[in-house]
């Protein structure tokens, strides 16, 4: 009946292929059993649905699925152009054949143009059956190229998302295909690319040796893996860790080489800088323990040179000489803090700072590392005037502002020039979008004649991980901590350069009020000593310097080489000692072990601990953790041990005038 769906029916047919679904439309009951009946006697397996209107044809269609559309071209209210087109519509590759009992020539063209596959005369079915097995072929081949086609849209899009570089060459090295992220990594766009060699990106960092080396695993037909330097468009170089692999035909002839490669420049420094941290972690345990001592060898000579000072009121020239002994050991004294300091990363003390005073002491360190071909001049105008902020990270600043200097100069002959001046400014705009506001400034200037800065860098520079010197010796990471360290100080930088001229870095730091500048005190007030002092410490000439001094300053001192002769006389009268001053590293027992033996006794002892290892020094763990009153850090002056000795002790007055 017309407009109802008939049963599907399964021909009894033996085979090993599947049976087909097909979807019939025919209005009559008797062709469509003349076209089963045909089929099964033909040997095809095949199950079916009769359908004989349009809106029964679409409903059917959606409960597929259908291997084959059979449909007749005359139906009531409608025709086989319309179900051509109802399928089409909704699945262009379905195979649909048409079948007429009369179809004219044109009609049968507007069908092939309308999606028909074929179409077949039921006056003549022997084509049937040959024309069904030419369309499951197609329609199986057409099913693999889709699949082929969706395949080859899926790689296209992941090479062309993937974050690797990919280049495809011909055998002869001329690049054919590069993704997007080829353009993104190098800077080279990609009809920049086509036609060209791989050297395009060439940076110079390997010798012929290391290309020899890959074309010979290449030529035996194997895949080349390893880090390659490579370098953008702009000049600058970039880490790549590439994959190299030739490309053979089926037939075993090389077609062409893929390429992938990784940046992998972030990932290698802060590898370096992890490597760098490391070393720096063994270089502070190591110069920890030179620091303990080179401070016990600095201290006898600070004191012996203070004792000699009170003694040649009346020499000028060996006063002089002396000074000149005491200050130098006063600055090797600082440098081995600022050394310390930066080998365990301080964070350092906010203090007011004489930049004029720092930066020459600085610029001493820095001559000696300066090539002689460069020339130094130095304009320095701002004395008395102060900064606040941590020495140590400044004297950091100067010496990577002047380091970078003298690299711009490498290997050349230049002018490095280096002023300070104290100005008064308007607000003003500084690198990294600070702006400053109106006030007083101190300008420290740093110019060299080297290469200069590429103008698409300058904006570049302070930011981290941005270098371009080559690998292994830049982490980029110099101007950035600068740039914090300057930022920390409420300060900025303005950078001028020019290409193959040179470069100028101006910092501006606030000037500290002179409200906020303490004065130190007066050199010459000298402690006036009280009480009874056990003394021990197993370096003679310390303890000679040591007991001298304090002696000449009124107290009573006792002082002992062996840490268990002092304990000895301790136990034969303790009431007698008022205060135990003692080194900390010594052979039988510490300085801790002997304070404890003494607090069994005299459990109100006052204890001073001195100690050349800055680390104990400047964590104080065993005042902490015992009953020391203070922890002292070798070298120090014996003025400064006189002055915590009578802070210690109750009911004395601190500080007396009188001479030394």
């Amino acid at each position: 009946m017309a407009g109802k769906a008939r049963q599907a029916k399964d021909a009894p047919m033996a085979g090993p292929e599947p049976a087909l679904r097909i979807l019939l439309v025919e209005d009559s009951s008797e062709d469509a059993q003349l076209l089963v009946l045909y089929l099964e006697a033909h040997g095809v397996r095949f199950t079916y649905a009769q359908e004989d209107t349009l809106e029964g044809f679409l409903t059917a269609l959606r409960s597929g699925p259908w291997d084959l559309v059979l449909s007749d071209f005359s139906l009531p209210g409608t025709d086989g152009m319309e179900i051509l087109k109802g399928l089409r519509d909704r699945d262009p590759d379905l195979p649909f054949i048409l079948l007429s009992g009369v179809l004219d020539e044109g009609a049968a063209v507007e069908a092939m143009r309308g999606g028909a596959n074929d179409f077949v005369l039921k006056s003549n079915l022997a084509r049937l059956v040959p024309a069904i097995e030419r369309e499951m072929k197609e329609a199986e081949l057409r099913r693999k190229q889709r699949l082929f086609e969706e395949e080859l849209r899926l790689l296209h899009t992941a090479i062309g998302q993937t974050p690797d570089m990919v280049v495809i060459t011909d055998p002869q090295g001329t690049i054919l295909y590069s993704n997007a992220a080829t353009a993104a990594i190098t800077g080279f766009q990609r009809d920049e690319m086509l036609g060209r060699n791989p050297r395009l990106f060439k940076s110079g960092r390997h010798d012929a040796a290391f290309y020899r080396s890959m074309w010979e695993v290449l030529l035996r037909g194997e895949t080349w893996k390893g880090h390659l330097v490579n370098k953008r468009k702009d000049g600058t170089y970039w880490d790549a860790e590439s994959v190299i692999s030739p490309v053979f035909s089926a037939r075993g002839d090389l077609q062409n080489y893929l390429c992938t490669s990784r940046d992998i420049t972030l990932e290698r420094q802060l590898q370096g800088l992890l490597e760098q941290s490391q070393r720096l972690e063994t270089i502070g345990t190591l110069t920890s323990g030179i620091a303990h001592d080179f401070n016990n060898i600095l201290m006898p000579v600070m004191g012996h040179a203070e004792l000699g000072l009170g003694r040649a009121p009346g020499d000028p020239k060996l006063r002089h000489d002396l000074e000149v002994i005491q200050a130098s050991a006063q600055r090797a004294r600082d440098l081995i803090r600022q050394i310390l300091a930066f080998s365990r990363n301080d964070e350092g003390k906010v203090v007011p700072i004489e930049i004029q005073s720092l930066l020459a002491e600085s610029l001493k360190l820095l001559r000696a590392t300066v090539p002689t071909s460069i020339a130094f001049e130095v304009d320095l105008d701002a004395r008395g005037k102060f900064v606040r902020g941590d020495p140590t990270q400044l004297h950091q600043v100067i010496l990577n502002l002047c380091t970078n200097a003298g690299h711009a100069m490498r290997g050349n002959a230049g002018r490095l020039t280096v002023g300070l001046k104290s100005e008064r400014q308007p607000a003003m705009p500084c690198a990294m979008n600070i702006l400053l506001p109106e006030g007083e400034y101190l300008c420290l200037e740093v110019r060299d004649t080297g290469k200069g800065i590429h103008p698409d860098h300058l904006d570049k520079i302070f930011l981290p991980f941005f270098t371009t010197k080559p690998p292994k010796e830049g982490t980029g990471l110099g101007l950035s901590v600068t740039h914090g360290i300057v930022s920390a100080m409420k300060g900025g930088f303005q950078v001028t350069s020019q290409p193959g001229a040179g470069t100028c870095f101006r910092v501006f730091l606030p000037v500290a009020p002179m409200g906020s500048i303490l004065p130190d005190e007066e050199e010459g007030e000298t402690p006036i000593g009280h009480g009874h002092i056990l003394l021990v410490d197993d370096e003679n000439s310390l303890l000679e310097m040591l007991h001298t001094s304090l002696t000449k300053m009124g107290f009573q001192v006792s002082s002992f080489c062996d840490p268990q002769a002092a304990l000895r006389a301790f136990l034969l009268a303790p009431a007698a000692f008022d205060v135990l001053v003692t080194d900390h590293t010594m052979p039988g027992l510490s300085g801790v072990q002997l304070a404890e033996a003494l607090w069994a006794v005299s459990p109100a002892l006052p204890a001073i601990l001195l100690s050349g290892d800055p680390e104990l020094s400047r964590t104080c763990e065993p005042v902490r953790q015992a009953k020391f009153r203070a922890c002292l850090a070798k070298p120090l002056s014996s003025r400064d041990i006189a002055k915590t000795i009578l802070q210690v002790l109750p009911g004395r007055e601190h500080l007396h005038p009188g001479s030394g």
